[in-house]
């Protein structure tokens, strides 16, 4: 077990170490979470231990910090669909760019091993895919009455989505099986809805 780090006040985040935390996601794809140690995470983050203690206390505080500043990145959809709905104006392509964004270089491993080893962290995922699956509940009952989408059950609609972003997207299984990637698979998702529900 390595050393524990000595409790003293951390620096402020700024961009270059939002920089080198987010670098970590690609090399993350296909490890083992619970076993990484923080000389792992520093070997990755090519950092001195040091260097990272004076940022984190834990190994918990740099996924969540990971976590946290990608949601806040994908907040952005919030406005583009607001936007869009309120002038009858809604192109599916602009969700599904900022969606795909988001799951750019992660894996569904990554995220079943962070929902297993890190529950403060998916917690902050699992709060952004609940507000995102209200969201997607409300574009469709607005988009069906303006006679923008088809009259399609919104219950099924919003079931649909909830099994795709809830289960689907930990299930790496299915990625292995189908050799697609997380970032592929959100945009013809998106496409396959979309496409079907547009007049």
């Amino acid at each position: 077990m390595g050393r524990k780090s000595i409790d003293r006040n951390r620096k402020e985040k700024n961009k270059k170490v939002e920089q080198w935390t987010l670098a970590l996601l690609p090399k993350l794809k296909n490890q083992e979470l619970g076993s990484l140690t923080m000389d792992d995470l520093a070997l990755l983050m090519n950092k001195s231990k040091s260097t990272i203690y004076q940022y984190f206390t834990t190994k918990e505080e740099i996924f969540e910090y990971i976590t946290q500043v990608r949601v806040d990145n994908l907040n952005v959809y919030k406005t583009e669909i607001t936007g869009e709905i309120l002038k009858l104006d809604y192109h599916y392509e602009t969700l599904a760019k900022i969606l795909a964004e988001g799951a750019k270089d992660i894996s569904s491993f990554y995220l079943k091993e962070l929902k297993q080893h890190y529950p403060t962290a998916w917690k902050i995922i699992e709060d952004f895919l609940s507000g995102l699956l209200e969201d997607l509940k409300q574009l469709y009952t607005y988009g069906i009455q303006s006679g923008v989408f088809k009259s399609i059950s919104v219950e099924l609609l919003a079931k649909l989505d909830e099994y795709f972003i809830m289960q689907l997207i930990t299930d790496d299984t299915f990625f292995v099986q189908t050799q697609k990637t997380l970032e592929t698979t959100v945009r013809d998702y998106m496409f396959l809805k979309f496409e079907g529900l547009m007049k």
